[in-house]
């Protein structure tokens, strides 16, 4: 028998743990964040029709650079970023607490998704070279 009073509890903190334990990426480097811009009222920054603007996330990945921007549409998560560098081919894999999602990369090194807001993090993947990872980070 259980000792839990609600079985249907949020078993968020449960996933979120899971998610910290998930040895997939240990041999990955990380990312080293170059720069977070957050909306600010004293900074304009490019608004959509409804008045609302960007943040903006730059990675660099070990020769490679990830510019993410991140728009809220209620609790959906508009995600546009871009590759650029030297590679043939990569790919890109947004990493949530309930799973893990590759991206399509466009030729252009553009990717686009909408997520839930939440924690997620991201993973750059180039052949020949070892996996990069940014930090976990709440959208």
């Amino acid at each position: 028998m259980r000792n839990d009073p609600d079985p249907t509890q949020d078993r968020a903190g449960r996933a979120a743990a899971l998610a910290a334990f998930d040895r997939s990426f240990d041999g990955a480097r990380m990312a080293r964040t170059v720069s977070d811009t957050a909306p600010s009222p004293t900074r304009p920054l490019q608004r959509d029709e409804q008045g609302t603007a960007p943040s903006v996330l730059s990675f660099d990945l070990d020769g490679v650079h990830l510019d993410l921007q991140v728009r809220a549409r209620g609790d959906q998560r508009l995600l546009s970023g871009l590759v650029s560098g030297e590679f043939d081919h990569v790919d890109v894999r947004l990493r949530r607490l309930d799973g893990t999602l590759l991206l399509f990369v466009g030729l252009d090194g553009r990717f686009d998704t909408s997520v839930p807001s939440g924690p997620l993090c991201l993973v750059v993947e180039r052949p020949d070279h070892p996996a990069t990872v940014t930090d976990w980070f709440t959208v």
